[in-house]
């Protein structure tokens, strides 16, 4: 069991989007200027700031895009392929904008759910759900909202399984060619589905990253997708580095890890020093210039003009770091998690998941940004503003 708690440890940093360091770090409830410059008028489909660098799974041919042998009824989204999970209230408040969960790697929408044995994707180690405070799934149907969570399916993976080595991937994570065809084909399908409502969206951990990338990408191809966000909401993402890059990366030309978990972790970068990767330069633009796209109704990806004139609202969660360079969540800090031009806010140390959540709990500071009371009454009032 340790051997087996140590891969999920080492590659859970890949995983969980884990700890960067910025030459600062930010307090929580910070916001900081983003998306300057550009040249106006520009047509998004040409810009040469948001090219894709990796090469995407093809959704037709992708091991993860498939609703067999799920434990719940898929949801039927017209035009989307793939897995993914319906949260629908009794008393639906049309008024209030549909909201998209993105789970972290290796993990499913069980994530956002009360913890029940079984839910767990990697030991099925839970407390007694009747000890667990309703989770974010529960509280956003209670308070109204339709809600859809996408399933990436890491139990497709097709990388080996094996625990030590170069080759193995154990934890079966994702790396961002996996997520992102399944995430981009989630939110495009949604918007069509629902063209007159206004979508709001979480991702936890590797899933912010996930969700950015999506939405560069449907925007690159003209799908228009920040004119129905109201608003964004980051959740221990891996914007800034991650604490196994010098593990499993050390080196981008050549990863010591070959498999998806060292893919991802030279996708995310080294929280030591960090510095942007070239899947990172799309994304957060030169000193952060382009990581929130449209907060100001017309900057993205260094063009202006191109927004519609909607404006995206940007809120990113983590727990505080305890000292600068020190950390206590198991993969992320304030700096690996803070976008320029969000609100940047953070948890206390004592804000951790009781639930016993994935691994039996063994990373409960890091879930306790999802899972924790203060986490959630913060993301709902988020949601409900």
């Amino acid at each position: 069991m340790r051997s087996q708690a140590f891969v999920l440890l080492s590659v859970l940093g890949v995983i969980a989007g884990a700890s960067g360091c910025l030459s600062g770090t930010s307090g929580g409830g910070t916001t900081q200027s983003g998306n300057t410059g550009g040249v106006s008028g520009a047509d998004p489909t040409k810009d040469p700031n948001d090219a894709d660098v990796i090469k995407y799974r093809d959704l037709s041919s992708h091991p993860g895009c498939t609703t067999a042998g799920l434990s719940y009824t898929p949801a039927s989204i017209p035009g989307y392929p793939c897995a993914a999970k319906e949260y629908l209230p009794a008393n639906e408040d049309t008024s209030k904008p549909i909201v998209l969960l993105v789970h972290g790697n290796s993990d499913s929408p069980a994530e956002f759910e009360v913890c029940h044995a079984g839910s767990d994707p990697v030991t099925a180690q839970c407390v007694d759900p009747s000890k667990s405070p309703p989770m974010l799934a529960e509280r956003l149907v209670a308070a109204g909202f339709h809600a859809f969570a996408v399933d990436m399916r890491p139990d497709k993976s097709d990388d080996p399984t094996c625990q030590m080595g170069p080759t193995c991937n154990a934890a079966k994570n994702m790396d961002h060619a996996w997520g992102v065809p399944i995430v981009q084909s989630f939110i495009e399908a949604i918007m069509n589905a629902y063209p007159n409502r206004e979508l709001s969206m979480l991702g936890f951990s590797y899933g912010p990253g996930v969700i950015r990338d999506a939405l560069r990408r449907l925007h690159r191809d003209g799908k228009k997708p920040f004119e129905h966000i109201k608003d964004l909401i980051f959740v221990s993402g891996g914007n800034h580095g991650v604490a196994t890059y010098q593990q499993l990366c050390q080196n981008e030309q050549s990863p010591a890890n070959t498999s998806m978990a060292g893919r991802c972790a030279c996708e995310m970068g080294n929280r030591t020093g960090y510095m942007a990767t070239p899947f990172h330069a799309p994304l957060n633009g030169p000193s952060g210039a382009y990581e929130t796209p449209c907060v100001d109704g017309s900057h993205a990806f260094g063009q202006t003009g191109v927004c519609g004139g909607h404006t995206v609202r940007y809120t990113t969660l983590v727990m505080r770091d305890i000292s600068q360079g020190t950390y206590q969540d198991e993969f992320v800090s304030q700096a690996a998690a803070m976008l320029m031009g969000a609100d940047n806010e953070t948890d206390e140390l004592t804000d951790q998941d009781e639930t016993g959540y994935f691994y039996g709990g063994a990373f409960k500071n890091h879930f306790g940004s999802i899972r924790s009371e203060a986490a959630l009454t913060k993301i709902m009032s988020w949601f409900s503003r």
